[in-house]
């Protein structure tokens, strides 16, 4: 049962890159064993997470690009706060207390809501008094698949064939899922500061969207896009002015979901044509983001390994 055990573990020690497997795999795999219960036959899925994320920052080490790995958990965190202000005033202002005239009157409702895009906003505000409690990460991924589930849905098949319940609004559920995707990246339990920054960014953005949506007709997912897009302008200044190796990294983590909450900017003449309905829009949308954010890593992280090989070329 042992040896099955470390075989699986060993198995596990693929993430790490060669080298790392050479010089510490008997060491890492002996930890694991030393920590396993009597009786288990398979690695835990923690265990899981930890041999897979310690084997992503050791292939970015790797190549070089010391700082992504590093800025991981910071841009975990700052997608944590960014998605728990988009579910908290997707919830306010989409299902609580909608605009008038924004659903029919008399129509069905789930409860006090209006949508099924009530489970991924709910959802997503449990993860901070889940993170307080140790359980950051499950949470995060939890609420990821919740609202994974409900995008499918209303992209796939139009949520008024499943439910009579308005269809949710699908430019603020795909830059929520992609939150949810950098904020996995969270340590798994989160400070009070954390707490601290989501309150004072819902009451920016709440106060934003009070104050400018109406005079200039932006909504609340894009005035969070572009504060989001400031944090992480100054998040990024503030690091290089103190040499941080993490530097402009969070931001590069981070653009796909900054691009996702801007459609408004950038798709409305798309979006005026006729062929184009909320749907599609939303598709077209994301997969040109996820293309601009994808390239821009990968152009980032090439970038950084030819820079390490140019150093060490010098010394």
């Amino acid at each position: 049962m042992t040896r099955v055990l470390r075989q699986r573990y060993t198995k596990l020690l693929r993430w790490y890159p060669a080298a790392d497997r050479t010089d510490r795999g008997v060491e890492i795999v002996d930890t694991y064993m030393d920590l396993a219960t009597a009786g288990q036959r398979w690695p835990h899925l923690a265990d899981v997470a930890d041999l897979a994320a310690g084997g992503l920052r050791q292939r970015l080490r790797a190549r070089n690009a010391v700082g992504l790995a590093d800025a991981l958990p910071l841009a975990g965190t700052i997608a944590l706060v960014a998605g728990t202000v988009l579910a908290t005033m997707g919830l306010i202002l989409t299902e609580v207390f909608p605009d008038p005239g924004q659903y029919d009157v008399g129509a069905p409702m789930l409860g006090p809501f209006h949508t099924l895009g009530a489970l991924a906003w709910i959802t997503w505000l449990l993860v901070l008094p889940a993170g307080a409690a140790g359980y950051g990460r499950w949470a995060v991924a939890i609420a990821t698949a919740v609202t994974i589930g409900v995008a499918v849905a209303v992209a796939v098949v139009p949520s008024t064939e499943l439910t009579s319940l308005h269809q949710p609004n699908l430019f603020v559920l795909v830059p929520q899922l992609a939150l949810g995707l950098v904020a996995l990246a969270v340590p798994r339990r989160h400070s009070y500061r954390v707490t601290a920054v989501i309150t004072a960014f819902v009451l920016a953005t709440g106060v934003a969207t009070v104050l400018i949506g109406p005079r200039y007709d932006v909504r609340y997912e894009a005035i969070l896009g572009a504060l989001l897009f400031l944090a992480l302008i100054v998040t990024g200044a503030v690091l290089t002015a103190r040499r941080d190796r993490r530097a402009w990294w969070p931001a590069i983590l981070l653009l796909g979901p900054v691009l996702l909450l801007g459609p408004r900017f950038g798709l409305a003449a798309v979006q005026a044509l006729p062929a184009w309905d909320s749907r599609r829009g939303a598709v077209a949308w994301a997969a040109m983001s996820l293309l601009v954010a994808v390239a821009s890593l990968l152009i980032a992280v090439s970038w950084q390994a030819r820079r390490g090989r140019h150093r060490d070329g010098l010394a």
